[in-house]
């Protein structure tokens, strides 16, 4: 599981409600990075920054950084 994901589901988000709540991004490729398909680490800045204002955490903690 994504860190993406994880955090998701910890915020009680589905899927469908965290890409109605980040402006410019769409539920197909929100799945693709939680799937991992696309790389969240090089999704454009401000949509990674969107995530984490809509989840309540930092953008580390959705990165998929070791």
């Amino acid at each position: 599981m994504s860190k993406l994901q994880d955090r998701r589901k910890a915020a009680g988000f589905s899927q469908s409600q965290l890409a109605a709540r980040v402006e410019g991004l769409s539920l197909r490729s929100l799945q693709h990075y939680e799937r991992g398909a696309m790389d969240i680490n090089k999704a454009a800045a401000l949509i990674v920054w969107r995530l984490a204002v809509a989840l309540g955490c930092e953008v580390v903690d959705i990165l998929e950084i070791d």
